[in-house]
């Protein structure tokens, strides 16, 4: 099945500004004893499902030096288009992981926590809340707004007007727009792009693209593994 676009090689994973799925510390074996070393493969593989996949880890390096002054500073200066009014409208945007198992049968071992990375057959979640700017108040359904969330591929996936948890929610959970999106096994791996657009019943509209963070090493956008 052809996607459209370019399909990107996986960014190595360093700092990164999200959340991972699962965090495991990986204990060097350097300054410990083999029966240590032992114990504490065994207890990781009580932990983690065999069949489980680990997104995102955690390992110990060497401790970093004091800073011996103030963090260097970009040479890039911020563009005049920060400084001039946002629009109309406000986007709030959350992925997370899913409670609930994807179409080809793929569940996340922590459910319904925010991510950047998500494993191919996964379903990604995305939540979200807008906010018009003109009155100050939330757009909800009553306002017969239509919000869909563009793939980079071109689908697009309409939004619906939920309380987070749905029928198993408490009175106090939080109501935000909402859908999701089973990734194919076979999808390109690599960084994943996407937008959210906002068409309000008196004719305005907006869209949103998630601002990003890249580096020669370090790309914020959400990822999509093998």
């Amino acid at each position: 099945m052809s996607w459209g676009g370019k399909s990107r090689a996986t960014i190595g994973i360093g700092s990164l500004f999200f959340m991972g799925l699962l965090l495991v510390s990986c204990m060097t074996q350097q300054n410990q004893p083999d029966g240590a070393i032992a114990r504490s493969s065994e207890a990781g593989k009580k932990l983690i499902p065999s069949e489980a996949a680990i997104i995102l880890g955690a390992r110990n390096v060497p401790v970093p030096p004091p800073p011996s002054g103030p963090p260097a500073r970009s040479p890039h200066t911020t563009p005049a288009s920060y400084y001039e009014p946002v629009g109309q409208f406000f986007f709030y945007v959350e992925t997370l992981t899913s409670a609930n198992p994807s179409r080809y049968g793929v569940l996340a071992t922590v459910p319904c926590i925010q991510s950047g990375v998500f494993k191919r057959g996964m379903r990604l979640v995305f939540r979200y809340e807008i906010l018009d700017t003109s009155t100050g108040k939330r757009v909800t359904d009553r306002d017969g707004a239509i919000t869909k969330v563009r793939l980079q591929h071109g689908e697009e996936l309409t939004a619906r007007w939920a309380i987070r948890g749905s029928v198993n929610a408490l009175p106090d959970s939080a109501w935000m727009w909402d859908t999701s999106w089973d990734i194919p096994r076979d999808y390109p791996v690599g960084s994943f792009d996407y937008s959210i657009s906002v068409t309000m019943k008196d004719g305005r509209t907006a869209r949103f693209t998630p601002p990003i963070q890249k580096t020669p090493t370090l790309d914020t956008r959400v990822r999509i593994i093998d």
